[in-house]
């Protein structure tokens, strides 16, 4: 079954329950708006689909303003459309998806900013430079006792 663009099982009962920050993939129903995840980082693709909106009349998606996704419901009423955001703010973003005339529905997605700390830290600074000097030190022992061994030969 084809669900918030990508080809989804339908869950059934007794299948295990889906991990958390992804929706069940399920048909919207008449005044509902779903999307195919409820968190999403920056260059997510994210797509959203809604159901009770009259046939063939175009359905506008907006955050705070801005324009976020258009489509046309089809023969039943449903619209499947990818959500494009202009900006990346964190936090959770209220979603309005508005048919002609139709009340409008509403949903929220929340944004996360993902980071990894790339920074050295003091020991992964420390030990390789304290490991170099302990092997130069026992080099330059070693090349020491090599050369009194010579003068002690001759």
């Amino acid at each position: 079954m084809r669900v918030l663009g990508v080809c989804t099982p339908v869950r059934r009962v007794g299948d295990p329950v889906p991990p958390v920050g992804q929706p069940e993939a399920r048909e919207a129903k008449a005044g509902e708006l779903l999307f195919d995840r409820t968190i999403v980082s920056a260059g997510d693709t994210l797509f959203a689909r809604g159901a009770g909106c009259d046939p063939g009349s175009q359905a506008t998606l907006t955050t705070g303003g801005e324009l976020v996704g258009r489509a046309v419901a089809d023969r039943s009423g449903t619209f499947e459309t990818v959500v494009q955001f202009a900006s990346f703010e964190p936090g959770h973003r209220p979603v309005e998806a508005r048919c002609a005339g139709e009340k409008p529905l509403t949903a929220g997605i929340d944004m996360v900013l993902v980071a990894a700390d790339t920074s050295a830290s003091a020991t992964s600074v420390l030990l390789p430079l304290f490991l170099a000097l302990s092997f130069l030190a026992v080099h330059y022992q070693m090349a020491a006792r090599r050369r009194r061994r010579g003068r002690v030969r001759r």
